[in-house]
């Protein structure tokens, strides 16, 4: 982990993991990639072609034997004539071996081949448009990770600040109890007060049992700062000293996440782009049984030093130039392998209706379910703030008791353990209201965070 910065707000926090997270790195990567793979379709569209080359050494092979039309036609133009019999047959069985050394120059083959698609039946508009759906699901399935580490930071931030406040209050609650403790023992020494041994011991217990949740409470913290530091990626980071406060209020009507999560969430995304994709899959597998069109221009060139060319039009020569354009259509005849991937993708189609009631229902009633789960924190939060003001309220008798020397062993570590219990319960509340929060957000496909 890299080291950095202090103490951070959650938005910074959600920065700094934006920026270093390795899972929110390999997103962007995938998404780049996607894009890629689409425009390596885009290029489709285009010319392609193939060139050749080869270079080898040039036997020997000259015209012994002209015909006579041919003499006077090669004396006057000064070109080869056509040539009736050669000084070597070009056969290693029979032919002088010395004339096939590499010392009569160079054999050159130069072929250029260009095909310029034309009408495809539409494979080439499924090949992009499948191109795009791969960015799409990309996009969203890097969303879906982006939104899952909000969550997450969420609930290293204030699962931490809660954690540290929750000590706070124990160890608050602890110092009271030894204060209590100090002052009965002092007071039996003296015979003072009407508290018995049995009532020290009682508040010794307490005192251990407190102590017990004060360890407890540092391994929450330590294993929350190992989350909040990991998910940050930097071995240094901490939270804001700010108290813990609500954040989460989220006082929208159901109705409302129902339809941010249709437009937003990631998962529901990738459902719509899967089932573009099973659509393009079926349309491609149709045209596939269509032949292509396309325009193909070659240009061919061809040296051989060595070798004496005749001038007859039906021999293959070895020096040459060449060009060629022409119309080619081109079919694949395996109609039966063919046809059995256009039923694949027809069948893949009806999986993916059915997927997609399964998906909506499920996700309808996830986000049902999410919503009630936030709206039970909410009012138990409520309650517990409730329940805190008169555990407050009762302890703060008890003090007075205690000054006046009329409160009784038991009351007093009854009301203690009370306003402490239910001062940790709001704290937990709140906490669990901010997750919950957050874990809505997500599942609607709005943003954890918001900057």
């Amino acid at each position: 982990l890299k080291a950095s910065s202090g103490r951070l707000s959650l938005p910074e926090l959600w920065e700094l993991a934006e920026r270093r997270n390795p899972s929110l790195v390999a997103g962007r990567e995938t998404v780049r990639s996607a894009r890629f793979t689409r425009d390596e379709q885009k290029w489709l569209r285009l010319p392609s072609g193939e060139f050749t080359g080869y270079l080898s050494w040039s036997p020997k092979v000259s015209c012994r034997k002209y015909a006579p039309d041919s003499q006077l036609g090669m004396l006057l133009a000064n070109a080869p004539g056509q040539c009736l019999e050669t000084d070597g047959a070009l056969n290693l069985q029979n032919d002088d071996l010395r004339n096939y050394l590499p010392i009569y120059g160079a054999l050159v083959r130069l072929d250029l081949r260009v095909v310029q698609p034309l009408y495809t039946f539409g494979k080439l508009d499924a090949a992009l448009k499948l191109g795009e759906v791969g960015v799409e699901l990309a996009k969203a399935q890097s969303d879906g990770a982006r939104a899952d580490l909000q969550v997450n930071l969420v609930r290293a931030y204030f699962g931490l600040k809660a954690a540290r406040a929750a000590l706070y209050s124990v160890k608050e609650g602890q110092e009271q109890i030894v204060k209590w403790v100090n002052q009965m023992d002092r007071d039996l020494e003296s015979g003072k007060t009407n508290f018995t041994e049995i009532d020290l011991l009682r508040l010794k217990v307490t005192e251990s049992v407190v102590q017990v949740q004060a360890v407890d409470a540092g391994r929450i913290i330590q294993s929350a700062l190992a989350a909040l530091r990991y998910l940050a990626q930097d071995a240094n980071v901490d939270v804001d000293e700010q108290d813990l406060q609500l954040w989460g209020r989220e006082e929208h009507e159901l109705g409302y996440y129902l339809d941010a999560a249709l437009r937003y969430r990631p998962e529901l995304r990738q459902l719509k782009a899967t089932g573009e994709g099973a659509r393009l899959f079926k349309k491609l597998r149709i045209a596939e049984l269509f032949p292509d069109f396309a325009l193909v221009a070659s240009v061919n060139y061809g040296l051989a030093s060595g070798i004496e060319d005749s001038g007859h039009a039906f021999v293959n020569h070895f020096n040459y130039v060449g060009a060629g354009l022409g119309l080619v259509m081109h079919m694949n005849l395996d109609f039966g392998p063919r046809a059995a991937r256009l039923q694949k993708a027809i069948a893949d189609m009806n999986v993916f209706e059915a997927r997609k009631r399964e998906a909506l229902g499920g996700g309808a009633l996830e986000i049902e379910r999410q919503y009630n789960d936030l709206r039970e924190a909410q009012k138990r939060l409520a309650a517990s703030e409730q329940a805190e003001r008169r555990a407050r309220g009762w302890l703060q008798g008890i003090k007075q008791n205690i000054d006046v020397g009329t409160a009784e062993s038991r009351d007093m570590i009854d009301a203690l353990r009370t306003y402490f219990e239910q001062h940790v319960a709001v704290l937990r509340s709140i906490n669990d209201v901010n997750v919950q929060a957050a874990v809505l957000r997500r599942l609607c496909g709005l943003e954890v965070i918001p900057k």
